[in-house]
């Protein structure tokens, strides 16, 4: 069989799946807005195929859905909704936190990298790209637990309610703020103080939580 071409890639139905989040997090497809494929097909490069397959995916997971006579949509949640969102979040997170084995130099590591990375996205003002590394950064901490039910579910919730909290990434002080917090949980996780851990990661989610849910209520 023949090897995977860079081209095949880029227009797998996953790489377009991650594409369209992308749009979304920059905003430049926002929550009940009408997703018209042929254009989306041709802004991101794609054939209809992998783009349908894609929606579908995106579908599953929440973050689009199919509306009749109308086709897709860009989710919208209510206030309530995230705020629930949030709170499943909170119950999960916990868990996971307080499963964490003792983390190795490597992984301490990679937590320095991806917060580093943010910094760097901080200087370019991409909130895009400080969403995505502060994604990696968190999973990086939860895949160190072996509760595998749980990350999965976290992981769906995370990207259900990612387009919203790119309007908490905005917002100057909060990018400093997550950048500052994030090193005390590295610290925190380095000591293996895990219930350090989860009072500084609720207290860095509960700031999101609180300014992204005011925000929709509005």
């Amino acid at each position: 069989m023949a090897a995977a071409t860079s081209e095949d890639s880029a227009t797998s139905p996953v790489t377009v799946a991650e594409k369209i989040r992308d749009l979304i997090v920059r905003r430049e497809l926002v929550p009940g807005e009408k997703i018209v494929q042929l254009d989306l097909a041709n802004r991101i490069g794609v054939s209809r195929s992998p783009l349908r397959e894609a929606l579908s995916t995106l579908e599953a997971e929440g973050i689009v859905k199919y509306e009749t006579n109308r086709g897709y949509v860009v989710a919208r949640l209510a206030a309530e909704e995230l705020a629930q969102i949030y709170r499943i979040r909170e119950l999960m997170e916990t868990d996971v936190l307080r499963n964490l084995p003792e983390a190795t130099p490597e992984a301490l590591a990679g937590l320095e990298r991806l917060n580093a990375e943010m910094t760097d996205a901080l200087g370019e003002g991409d909130a895009a790209k400080m969403l995505r590394a502060n994604r990696e950064f968190h999973f990086a901490i939860f895949d160190m637990s072996d509760l595998g039910v749980f990350r999965r579910e976290i992981r769906r919730l995370w990207q259900l309610s990612e387009g919203y909290r790119a309007t908490y990434l905005w917002l100057p002080d909060a990018r400093e703020r997550i950048v500052k917090e994030h090193d005390e949980i590295i610290e925190a996780i380095r000591q293996h103080d895990l219930d350090l851990v989860v009072e500084l990661s609720d207290r860095h989610r509960s700031a999101s939580a609180e300014v992204v849910v005011n925000l929709i209520a509005l």
